[in-house]
């Protein structure tokens, strides 16, 4: 396939919600043995260490090694997986961190996700004003931090994993959506807008960049088609914010197209509904997968909060990811404090305080 014949994709990263109703195969219930590992190990790690410096998880954790196989296989093709039962109301939060981040890096190389250099950010309300209306309230605002509702959108690294502690009072639910089913989609009703899509935005980097870094990314595709697949880079309020301070408005076309993939994205049809129960650990492959989530009300009481737990998974050499371009894996991903490992960020304080 090249961009001057696009064709319409029949893979299992094109799914629809209709190909689950019966179809439970994407969850995974951990085994007793399992826990009985992580267990042990967690009391091993817990003696002042700090999670970023576990070394050598598959050591402690040789149950959970099939199964790692099985999540990155099923990450490269259908593209999410649910695993259940981590007995989060059982640990402390700081046992869960520790837990979640072994569990990860079984997968892949975790890494920072935000100024803070946070290895493990916590999905929380903050009482921030996030949205798509450009008001300068909301500029440099990420959507995590809020309680808002959130377009479909994928994290701008290989993998993300979020981990459910406490649910809402209300509202929060989780859902995803193939892009390969919305490139589909709009190849096949809208070809209009492919040009655009294909073409791609400039993204903010919402002024988390070091001095001297360009606070908006290159132009990065929304899809980019492969023999076999076609990759995908979304998220509404970086491509308006990159317009903003790019100071190039979208053209009447380009907004048209965002608008178009939107409306696709949340066609019932191809939305696949997730009960997010405590203890579950959702993992998408975010060039196939967008996610989204309904705005929600919290408990009033603050120990009671909906609260996740994130991770941004590299998967170094694995494919697909690996065979993604710079501009699609790192632009987006790989700036100021963020996109680094453990290892990196620890060598970059360590050289900043000598």
């Amino acid at each position: 396939m090249n961009l001057t014949t696009p064709a319409p994709l029949s893979v299992p990263a094109a799914w629809k919600a209709a190909d689950f109703v019966e179809d439970f195969s994407w969850i995974h219930q951990f085994s007793p043995q399992q826990l009985d590992e992580l267990g042990l190990a967690i009391s091993k790690w817990r003696t002042g260490l700090h999670f970023s410096e576990i070394q050598s998880p598959e050591r402690f954790l040789p149950s959970f090694l099939p199964l790692a196989k099985q999540i990155i296989e099923t990450l490269a093709t259908r593209g999410f997986v649910l695993l259940r039962g981590l007995p989060v109301h059982e640990m402390s939060d700081e046992d869960t961190a520790c837990a979640y981040w072994a569990i990860g890096q079984l997968l892949g190389t975790g890494t920072t996700q935000n100024a803070r250099a946070e290895l493990v950010c916590p999905v929380t309300n903050a009482d921030v004003d996030f949205g798509y209306s450009g008001s300068a309230s909301q500029r440099n605002v990420r959507g995590y931090m809020s309680n808002a509702d959130l377009n479909y959108h994928c994290d701008p690294t290989d993998v993300v994993g979020l981990l459910c502690l406490r649910k809402a009072k209300a509202g929060g639910e989780s859902t995803i959506v193939s892009t390969t089913s919305i490139y589909n989609r709009i190849l096949a009703q809208h070809p209009e807008h492919l040009p655009a899509l294909l073409r791609g935005f400039r993204y903010d980097r919402k002024g988390e960049e070091l001095s001297g870094e360009e606070p908006i990314t290159p132009r990065i595709p929304v899809f980019v088609p492969h023999k076999d697949r076609v990759s995908c880079r979304y998220a509404r309020s970086y491509i308006l914010g990159g317009a903003d301070k790019s100071k190039i408005p979208l053209t009447a076309s380009e907004r048209a197209a965002i608008d178009c993939f939107d409306t696709v994205a949340r066609d019932e049809e191809l939305v696949l509904k997730m009960a997010f129960e405590p203890g579950d650990i959702q993992l998408l492959n975010n060039f196939t997968t967008v996610h989204g989530r309904t705005a929600y009300e919290d408990h009033p009481e603050v120990e009671q909060r909906r609260l996740l737990y994130r991770l941004w998974l590299h998967l170094g050499g694995e494919r697909p990811w690996s065979d993604e371009s710079d501009v699609m894996r790192y632009a987006f991903a790989r700036f100021g404090n963020l996109g680094l490992s453990a290892q990196e960020w620890k060598r970059r304080t360590t050289q900043i305080e000598s």
